[in-house]
C-alpha cells in the first residue's frame, strides 16, 4: 500500500478546533487524537457531535471545500491538512460519506469502470489497476454486478460500490463515514472482514458509525464525541460501557443494555463485566446458566432479556387492505427483472418489517405501494384501485412514503414550512393544514429548529424532518426506507415512539430496514424477501424455529430472538 512504509503518524491531531463558515459553535472543539498505522479507530457519538465534520478534516475536505476556522495543528500521513490541497491528499486518504449516491462520479457507466475511476485519475498502471478492481469487487460481494449500471443498483449496492472504489485505492488511511447505513446485515460483516484484513496490512481506518453493536465487533479503539468534544477514547469494552454514554444520549449496545438489565434483576454478577458483544453475552449467560456464577444463576437465565415482539394485534380487520399487490412483476428498462410475483396486503393498524439482503427488491416493491412504479404483471391497489387506472397524486391520499435518499424530498426554506406543503397540497382546510403541521412538529421532536433551513440540520434530523413532512399528510399507510440509517439511539426512540402512537390510531406502518433489533422491538410484523418474492410473511411473535432459520439465513436475527435460538 502506498506510503505505508513511511514513518508518519496516519491521524495526528492536536487541539483541533473547527467553525463552519456563518456557524456560530464549533463543530469540533480542542480535539486530541493520534491514530497509529494499523488500527481501527471507531467514532460515536448522537447526530450533530461532529464525526462526519472529523473524518471531513481527515481527507482535507474541511478546510478545504467545506468552509471556516480551523485552528490547531492536522496532519494525515505527515501532510499539514491545512496547507496541501485535496488533490494532493486524495493520493494518502479516502473518504466514503455517508451518502453513496453522491459520490458517484456520472462519468462511468458500469461499476466495474466506476471502482476503477479513481485509479485511473491516479494514473496506476492497467495492470495493477485491474487486480485492485478485481480483489475490491470481491472483496464487497459486488463481482457479479460489475456489468451494471451505478444507477440502477440498490442502495445498498451503491453503498458496496463506493467502498469498494475507495478501497481499490489502497490508501495509507481510510476515513468512512457510516459506511454500514444501507448494508444488510452479512453484508455488514463482509466489511468487518475486509476491514479487520486491511488493518493488519497496515491501512488506518477511522470509521464514523451509530451502529454501537457493529462498532464493537470491529474497532480496537473508540472515540466518544459530544458536541464537537472528546467525551472518552479508549479500548471498546470500557468506551462503550461507560455510563456517561447513556447520559449524553448516546446509549450502549444491546448486549450491554440487557446484561446491565439482568444485573439489576440479579441475574448478572455485578463482578462481570458487561459485554459489548452479543459472543460476550451468549457466553457470560451460559456460564451462568451452567453454574460458573452459582449465586446468579437461575432457570431461563438466557431469555432474561427484557424485550419481547410486539404482541398485541392493535389492527381492525377491514374488509379492504389499504394495499394489496397481487402477483406483482416488474422488470426495469434496462433488462433487470426486480419482482417476480410479490404478493402483499396491508391493513389498517398494523407494524410491518420488509427485510432482505440488498437488492433482494425491497425499494422496487415500495414504489408500487404508491403508484411510482406500475406492475409489468400482476395488480397494485390501493385504497382498493388499481395503480394503472389512478395517479400517483391520488394514492398520496393513502400512501405516503419517506425513501431512503431524504434529499430529494426536501425543498422548502423551512423546516416549518416542509413539513406544511404536503397538506397544503393535498387540498386539506387551512385550519386542518396548520393542526397537522404542528402535530407532525412535536411528534418527530423538531420544535427547536421549526425555522431552519432543512439543509442546515444534520442528516439526521434532516432524516427526521422528511418523516414529519409526510407524517403530516395524514395517510392510512406510512412507508419508511431505511428511516433508522444514520440515526442515533435518541433519534430512533422518537421514531420508535411515533410509530406506537400512530398504531393506536389505526394508521399503518412498513418500516423496510436492516436494522432487524430496531425492527422486533417496534414492529409486529416481518415480511422477507429473496430475489423478487415474498419469502416469509408472519408475525414475530409467531416465527417457530424453521422460520427463524429461513430468516437467519439471509438476514440474519434480532438479538433476542438470536439469544433464544443458541439457548444452551
Amino acid at each position: 500500500m502506498n506510503n505505508m512504509g513511511q514513518q508518519h503518524t496516519p491521524i495526528a491531531l492536536h487541539r483541533v478546533t473547527f467553525t463552519y463558515a456563518g456557524a456560530t459553535e464549533p463543530a469540533l472543539r480542542n480535539v486530541t487524537l493520534t491514530v497509529p498505522a494499523g488500527q481501527i479507530c471507531a467514532v460515536i457519538g448522537r447526530a450533530g457531535a461532529g464525526k462526519s465534520t472529523l473524518c471531513a478534516l481527515c481527507a482535507g475536505f474541511v478546510p478545504h471545500f467545506f468552509r471556516g476556522r480551523l485552528d490547531g495543528d492536522a496532519s494525515v500521513d505527515g501532510l499539514a491538512i491545512a496547507t496541501h490541497p485535496i488533490a494532493e491528499l486524495v493520493r494518502h486518504v479516502a473518504l466514503v460519506g455517508s451518502n453513496a449516491f453522491s459520490q458517484i462520479s456520472g462519468a462511468r457507466f458500469t461499476v466495474y469502470d466506476e471502482v476503477a475511476f479513481g485509479l485511473e485519475n491516479l494514473g496506476v498502471p492497467r495492470e495493477e489497476m485491474i487486480a485492485r478492481v478485481e480483489w475490491a469487487l470481491q472483496a464487497l460481494g459486488i463481482d457479479h454486478l460489475r456489468d451494471r449500471s451505478p444507477y440502477a443498483l440498490s442502495g445498498g449496492q451503491q453503498q458496496r460500490m463506493v467502498i469498494a472504489a475507495a478501497l481499490a485505492m489502497r490508501p495509507p488511511v481510510l476515513a468512512l463515514d457510516e459506511p454500514t447505513a444501507q448494508l444488510d446485515p452479512p453484508a455488514m460483516a463482509e466489511l468487518a472482514d475486509v476491514l479487520r484484513a486491511l488493518s493488519r496490512q497496515g491501512m488506518t481506518i477511522l470509521v464514523a458509525e451509530h451502529r454501537l453493536e457493529w462498532v464493537a465487533d470491529v474497532a480496537e479503539r473508540v472515540v466518544a464525541l459530544d458536541r464537537g468534544a472528546v467525551l472518552a477514547d479508549g479500548a471498546p469494552a470500557d468506551v462503550l460501557t461507560d455510563p456517561r454514554l447513556c447520559e449524553r444520549g448516546i446509549g450502549w449496545t444491546r448486549p450491554t443494555k440487557i446484561a446491565a438489565q439482568a444485573r439489576t434483576d440479579g441475574r448478572w454478577p455485578p463482578n462481570r463485566p458487561l459485554p459489548i458483544t452479543v459472543a460476550d453475552l451468549v457466553a457470560g449467560l451460559r456460564a451462568i446458566a451452567t453454574g460458573q456464577h452459582p449465586a446468579s444463576a437461575q432457570d431461563g437465565a438466557i431469555d432474561s432479556t427484557g424485550v419481547q415482539p410486539t404482541s398485541v394485534q392493535r389492527m381492525t380487520h377491514s374488509t379492504e387492505p389499504i394495499v394489496t399487490l397481487d402477483e406483482v412483476h416488474f422488470t426495469y428498462p434496462t433488462g433487470v427483472e426486480a419482482l417476480r410475483g410479490a404478493s402483499l396486503a396491508v391493513r389498517r393498524g398494523e407494524r410491518i418489517a420488509l427485510v432482505g439482503r440488498n437488492g433482494a427488491g425491497k425499494s422496487t416493491l415500495v414504489r408500487h405501494l404508491n403508484g411510482l412504479l406500475r406492475p409489468s404483471r400482476g395488480r397494485a391497489l390501493v385504497n382498493g384501485i388499481d395503480t394503472r387506472t389512478t395517479t400517483v397524486a391520488r394514492c398520496a391520499r393513502h400512501v405516503g412514503v419517506v425513501f431512503q435518499d431524504v434529499r430529494n424530498q426536501l425543498f422548502a426554506r423551512t423546516v416549518r414550512d416542509e413539513i406544511r406543503f404536503g397538506p397544503q397540497n393535498l387540498g386539506f382546510a387551512p385550519e386542518k393544514v396548520e393542526a397537522l403541521t404542528e402535530t407532525a412538529i412535536d411528534a418527530l421532536d423538531l420544535r427547536d429548529v421549526v425555522n431552519e433551513h432543512p439543509y442546515d440540520l444534520p442528516p439526521a434530523r434532516r432524516r427526521l424532518v422528511a418523516v414529519a413532512a409526510v407524517l403530516a399528510m395524514d395517510t392510512a399507510l406510512l412507508v419508511l426506507d431505511e428511516p433508522t440509517a444514520g440515526l442515533d439511539n435518541a433519534s430512533i426512540d422518537v421514531l420508535a415512539r411515533l410509530i406506537d402512537d400512530l398504531a393506536t390510531r389505526q394508521r399503518s406502518v412498513l418500516v423496510v430496514s436492516h436494522d432487524l433489533d430496531f425492527c422486533y422491538e417496534t414492529l409486529d410484523r416481518v415480511v422477507l424477501m429473496r430475489d423478487g418474492r415474498i419469502a416469509l410473511d408472519k408475525r414475530f411473535a409467531e416465527l417457530d424455529r424453521a422460520q427463524m432459520e429461513a430468516l437467519d439465513s439471509d438476514v440474519g436475527l434480532p438479538i433476542t430472538l438470536r439469544l433464544r435460538y443458541v439457548n444452551p
